[in-house]
């Protein structure tokens, strides 16, 4: 999440402070969401997975948050896929060269 969309250009500089630190807040679910990603490894996890894994959560309060986390630079999607889902990884799994998926490889052929 970007601070500009929480502050308009005509706001103070107070706002523009504010919603930069809300831009960069990891609350609860999302902390909770990113350390199950982190517990995944480099094989990753789907929101599918973690719905599964704790149906005592809403399916909109994990689906979500890898969004965010992504925006925030703490998850990535290499690009594979697992049960139809995408799979998340921890930011620091990330190479600078990825190595094509299988599906990738498909599409080329």
């Amino acid at each position: 999440m970007t601070a500009h969309k929480l502050a308009r250009n005509e706001d103070p500089q107070t706002s523009k402070d504010a919603a930069s630190k809300v831009a960069l807040k990891i609350t609860k679910m999302r902390q909770f969401v990113l350390d199950l990603v982190k517990q995944a490894g480099a094989a990753g996890i789907t929101g599918k997975e973690m719905t599964r894994a704790h149906l005592e959560l809403s399916n909109s309060s994990i689906s979500s948050r890898p969004n965010e986390l992504e925006k925030m630079g703490l998850v990535f999607y290499q690009g594979d896929k697992r049960d139809g889902s995408r799979v998340i990884r921890a930011i620091e799994y990330k190479t600078e060269e990825q190595p094509q998926t299988i599906e990738q490889l498909e599409l080329e052929l």
